[in-house]
């Protein structure tokens, strides 16, 4: 009799690559290494993910639905975009591995729940369609993908409380105006 296939195998590869890309970034994402800490082979992990990339997406889509979960707990609109950027300095890996992907996991083209949410609401409390936001999306995602890009490059204490201060004025100042990127 031929051997069960583990259906949870996939599952412990991921998990297994989200530990080591987490502790180690992409140095410590090898296929190699991936199988030994999910307890399997290098073949079998191969059978799952052709090549490095094909992991590190699937990895990301992980990440992404981790960080949209984390922005939908806000307590209120305002609270989106800090906790977006309070996601990438907590998990610095993971949020570079969200941006070496985006043409993957954010592409217009794909869902974008995170985006379609905040969109609803902006109209919901300020009227019109979601659509309408959009500009005014852009412009508060711009802003906290550049504060959380700053905030988790590794350095200068005094330069990440700058980022730190100014971010949520200036983010909250954008979104007191969300009016004027309106169309």
């Amino acid at each position: 009799m031929p051997p069960k296939a583990d259906s949870r195998l996939q599952q412990k590869i991921l998990r297994a690559a989200e530990r080591l890309w987490a502790s180690q970034g992409e140095h410590g994402l090898t296929l190699r290494s991936v199988a030994r800490a999910a307890g399997t082979t290098t073949p079998t992990v191969y059978k799952r993910f052709r090549n490095k990339k094909e992991l590190q997406v699937a990895l990301a889509q992980r990440f992404k639905a981790e960080i949209n979960a984390h922005c939908f707990a806000a307590s209120h609109l305002e609270d989106v975009y800090r906790r977006y950027v309070n996601f990438a300095q907590q998990n610095p890996h993971k949020y570079e591995l969200l941006w070496r992907t985006w043409t993957e996991i954010f592409h217009p083209q794909g869902p974008r729940p995170l985006r379609a949410w905040f969109l609803t609401q902006l109209a919901e409390r300020f009227g019109g369609k979601p659509e309408d936001y959009a500009e005014g999306f852009y412009a508060l995602f711009l802003l906290a993908h550049g504060a959380a890009t700053l905030l988790t490059v590794s350095g200068d204490d005094e330069a990440h409380a700058e980022v730190r201060k100014h971010f949520p004025r200036i983010g909250d100042t954008v979104f007191e105006n969300i009016g004027l990127f309106r169309k």
